[in-house]
């Protein structure tokens, strides 16, 4: 009898076991609405092209100084075709979304992601989600410009060093 009810009480939960629980679908509605407001498709398809323009420029800083024959650019643009499409099939947003949710899962509470929500959901919220970009590329500018001098400096530094060892180590 104890070994009927135990295997009756293991089969009825199987299912359970495999099922989503009521708290993972509702922490991915949370989820799904808090990337809903913040517009996560739109501004992830709209790297999309930055995303190419960088591969390009890329190649062309490969090919920088040489002159490429008609050949050699059908090749280049075949390449760059075919690796726009690869990316642009694996970062559906599709396949992207299931990781977008763990990540905010695993790093947001609900209350937080509520407050998200509310804020990005919200006139003020949309107005920085608007902004966002011009904020992005004018920290980017502004890091630019400091980085710029100092890598230039690490640069130097590490060529007059090495040109001094290069000397030290040279027979006489």
């Amino acid at each position: 009898m104890k070994r009927a009810l135990l295997v009756l009480l293991l089969a009825l939960s199987a299912p359970l076991a495999h099922a989503a629980t009521p708290t993972q679908a509702a922490a991915d509605a949370q989820v799904d609405r808090l990337l809903e407001v913040m517009r996560a498709r739109e501004t992830m398809e709209s790297m999309m092209p930055q995303l190419e323009a960088s591969q390009l420029e890329m190649m062309e800083q490969m090919t920088a100084g040489r002159t490429l024959t008609a050949a050699e650019h059908a090749l280049f643009e075949r390449i760059a075709a075919r690796n726009a499409a690869t990316i642009r099939e694996m970062l559906t947003w599709e396949k992207l979304v299931p990781t977008y949710r763990d990540i905010y899962r695993q790093t947001f509470d609900t209350r937080d992601m509520q407050a998200m929500i509310d804020f990005y959901g919200s006139p003020a919220g949309q107005r920085v989600l608007d902004r966002m970009p011009q904020l992005v590329q004018h920290t980017m500018a502004a890091m630019q410009s400091l980085l710029v001098p100092v890598m230039q400096q690490m640069q130097q530094d590490a060529f007059a060093e090495v040109q001094a060892s290069l000397t030290d180590i040279e027979p006489k």
